[in-house]
């Protein structure tokens, strides 16, 4: 199996862990995000510190597209889900089982153009008004991993 300086992936799963399962204290993450070796989204959440995490999504955005999904350790809501795809990004938010939002676009690209970007597996088309550069979606991540209150990380369209 592919190993690199944070992540290894391990098993017939290919689930990504970094050292031994243990129990996940508050300033972790938890996240799901696409395989770097295979370029398919994996399910299962891993805990992650924050350097991990940005290191992590650093890589995820240099690739052609990827997916990742993060929420605080101890709490299943709200959850940031990313898609990448060269160079640009959608952040959206799961604030609950049924409340969706998409945070409001940087100027990244035009209001009016169209774009793809990966959602899990598939893609998934949103219009530039949703759009930031990747580095940008990289820095709402990580303040809201530092606890910024998720409300304050840009203007939220709900779905």
């Amino acid at each position: 199996m592919a190993t690199n300086s944070f992540l290894r992936v391990v098993g017939p799963d290919d689930r990504i862990v970094r050292g031994p399962l243990l129990p996940v204290p508050d300033e972790r993450a938890l996240v799901a995000a696409t395989s770097l070796e295979t370029g398919r989204f994996i399910s299962a959440e891993l805990s992650v510190d924050r350097d991990d995490l940005v290191a992590l999504i650093d890589r995820l955005s240099m690739i052609e597209q990827a997916y990742v999904e993060v929420r605080l350790a101890n709490d299943e809501f709200p959850a940031l889900l990313v898609g990448f795809r060269r160079g640009i990004a959608v952040v959206q938010c799961m604030s609950g089982p049924d409340s969706m939002a998409l945070l409001a676009g940087d100027g990244s690209s035009a209001a009016s153009e169209v774009v793809d970007v990966l959602i899990m597996d598939e893609l998934a088309t949103f219009t530039g008004e949703y759009v930031r550069g990747s580095a940008r979606a990289r820095d709402v991540v990580v303040k809201f991993v530092d606890g910024a209150d998720l409300w304050s990380l840009g203007e939220w369209h709900d779905l």
